[in-house]
């Protein structure tokens, strides 16, 4: 199955535009709608688009599974940081009462959840992908 010229020629004029959109949402999640599942939601779009005009760019799906795993256990650790720092789980770790320094905080955890979550709709719909075409 050949796909269009026009169709090649426009995904790649828009993958660059695309990722630079998914991490503007995922990095200013805390200031405004959007976050870590949205902007992880546009990355996954945009590898994708990737995967539709060329299938040999996305072969190794035990590596994107595997990394997947490691952005869930970061998301672990960042939220588990505060048991140590203010006694209890899944809170803001940073003691400082600067406002500027705890949003870091957010942004870290949006950015986890974000590559999070394009890697696992990358898994899913790569899988679905190379199930139909054999």
């Amino acid at each position: 199955m050949k796909n269009s010229p026009i169709l090649i020629c426009v995904c790649r004029v828009l993958y660059p535009f695309m990722l630079l959109f998914g991490f503007y949402v995922i990095l200013n999640g805390h200031n405004s709608p959007g976050g870590g599942f949205q902007g992880g939601a546009i990355l996954a779009t945009a590898i994708l688009v990737t995967f539709f005009i060329d299938p040999e760019k996305i072969t190794d799906l035990g590596l994107i599974v595997k990394l997947e795993k490691l952005a869930f256990i970061g998301i672990l650790v960042i939220s588990s940081v505060s048991f140590l720092t203010k006694g209890a789980l899944f809170t803001n770790f940073i003691v400082s009462n600067n406002i500027n320094l705890k949003a870091i905080f957010l942004v870290l955890l949006n950015l986890f959840i974000g590559i999070k979550v394009a890697l696992g709709l990358v898994a899913i719909f790569s899988t679905f992908i190379d199930e139909g075409r054999a």
